[in-house]
């Protein structure tokens, strides 16, 4: 180490000691690790929020810049970019340390949200969006990753279900909160709303959050940013505009065959280097590839049931937003449930009992909307909404916990960030491929027409799609760690921690790499 590097990460550490510290790895007499992830959630949660509440507010836009086409890109390039600088984020965390990039993450967030709030044109929006999706891009994964360096291996599944609380019952949220500003006072308070949060949360991280985990000084690969960049983006807004373009039409299977080689070359590239940008060795890791594959048929699940009942309830029923957010409400109650039961039971028993279980749950649910008739009462979906909630939180994180339990402790940041990519691309590509399905067997139905059994058919069939994934994540969960791997997979990673010497009470040491 270079006397440079060694005086970079001496000064890293004198001021990275939270205040108020009493000395036992405390703050104000809470552990610090708990103190740590409230604010890292904190974080979290108004980037996932974010995500779902500005769908209500697309028709608002278009009268408002009078404008139909076009408005859709203010939420595609926010999830292309989210999906680049998820890319990035294991180099950046790496490099620069978690507590500093969840820091910068966290006032991109603000400021462009600021920007999309004032914003006087649309393409200004889709700008401000740009920015936006890339902060809440670094977060997430930033965020994935503290909270698991925060913890001992045989605690992680606790503290990754309360994360999960956040990623998944903020697009439950959403439309409640949604529905109501966009009616009361506007779109552009959907995203002024952000600026409270971030002007708090961003001056509480930098007084009491620490740095954590290995620190690695390696070159950006900028041609795998170039190949993975362009290639994701591509690939996405691909997938997102095939259902309106067409599948067939040049634009999309351009997109689609472009973004896909440049992955492909992308992957090749990782796989030839000392130094890329993720490596995707860590897929080769057994563990890791099938708790990948079990988040994304759970997620594209999950994904069905947040388009479609709302397009249901709204398209058929002619319910308002503010009361379709009522009614999907529960769902975030009963995930909020069960979230940290699912992290414990991970922690105890390993994943394939909790993702089993509640992945029955949750297809119990679908097979209950598959049967909704047009006479169905609201709080009757509402329940059915929260059993599936109750269902969702056993099964969402468990494959998470394991896949990271399973990997190198100085793979943590890019495990996360390839965790939180795969989930996005779960999405897209999933959601694409039922919006297929349900637009080639939708009837000429009016939107706001009464509904009919013959209008109610193309929800069915998505609703059993889903859980025909579902009986899917069923299969492939058998093959995720049980008790007694699970628990060896914690031992590993307890005596990697000892081995490194880092601190469970504040996990401030840092550990440079050279190249």
């Amino acid at each position: 180490m270079t006397e440079l590097d060694h005086d970079d990460v001496h000064s890293d550490r004198s001021d990275e000691r939270p205040t108020e510290d009493a000395g036992d790895g405390s703050i104000w007499g809470v552990p610090y690790r708990w103190v740590a992830m409230c604010v890292v959630l904190f974080g979290a949660f108004m980037v996932v929020l974010d995500t779902t509440v500005v769908n209500l507010g697309l028709p608002s836009l278009q009268r408002d810049f009078d404008t139909v086409d076009g408005v859709e890109w203010v939420v595609t390039a926010y999830l292309a970019a989210v999906g680049v600088a998820q890319m990035i984020s294991g180099w950046a965390a790496d490099r620069f340390g978690h507590k500093r990039v969840f820091i910068i993450s966290m006032a991109l967030f603000t400021v462009s949200s600021a920007a999309c709030a004032l914003a006087p044109t649309l393409g200004v929006l889709v700008a401000a969006r740009v920015v936006q999706g890339a902060g809440g891009g670094l977060m997430m994964p930033v965020a994935m990753a503290m909270i698991y360096l925060l913890f001992d291996p045989h605690e992680r599944g606790k503290a990754l279900g309360y994360f999960g609380i956040a990623v998944m019952a903020a697009p439950a949220i959403g439309p409640v909160l949604g529905g109501g500003v966009v009616s009361s006072v506007g779109w552009r308070w959907l995203f002024l709303i952000n600026i409270p949060i971030g002007m708090i949360g961003i001056p509480v991280a930098l007084r009491l959050l620490t740095d954590s985990g290995y620190r690695d000084r390696r070159r950006l690969d900028r041609v795998g940013l170039a190949l993975s960049g362009v290639g994701l983006a591509v690939l996405l807004i691909g997938f997102s505009r095939g259902a309106f373009w067409g599948w067939s039409s040049p634009a999309v299977l351009a997109m689609l065959g472009g973004g896909a080689l440049l992955l492909v070359l992308f992957t090749v590239r990782t796989l030839r280097i000392d130094a890329p940008l993720i490596d995707m060795r860590i897929l080769a890791n057994p563990v890791f590839a099938v708790g990948m594959a079990t988040v994304a048929l759970l997620t594209i699940s999950q994904y069905t049931r947040l388009v479609y009942i709302p397009l249901e309830l709204g398209g058929l029923r002619s319910i308002s937003e503010f009361n379709i957010g009522l009614t999907m409400l529960p769902s975030a109650i009963g995930i909020a449930i069960t979230m940290p039961i699912g992290g414990r039971l991970t922690d105890r028993v390993g994943a394939r009992i909790p993702v089993t279980i509640g992945a029955a749950i949750l297809g119990a649910s679908f097979v209950a909307l598959a049967r909704l008739t047009v006479t169905t009462s609201l709080p009757t979906i509402a329940f059915i909404l929260f059993v599936g909630g109750l269902g969702s939180g056993l099964a969402m994180m468990a494959p998470n916990i394991v896949a990271m339990n399973s990997i190198d402790g100085r793979k943590v940041s890019q495990g996360t960030a390839l965790s939180q990519t795969s989930r996005q691309v779960a999405a897209a590509i999933g959601v694409s491929i039922i919006a297929s399905i349900f637009a080639s067997h939708r009837p000429d139905v009016a939107a706001g027409s009464a509904a009919t059994a013959e209008g109610l058919e193309p929800y069915r069939l998505v609703f059993l799609v889903a859980t025909g994934l579902l009986v899917a994540a069923v299969v492939v969960a058998q093959f995720l760690p049980g008790k007694t791997k699970a628990l060896r997979l914690q031992a590993d990673r307890q005596a990697e921690l000892d081995a490194t010497g880092l601190e469970n009470a504040d996990r401030q040491p840092t550990t440079p790499i050279e190249h």
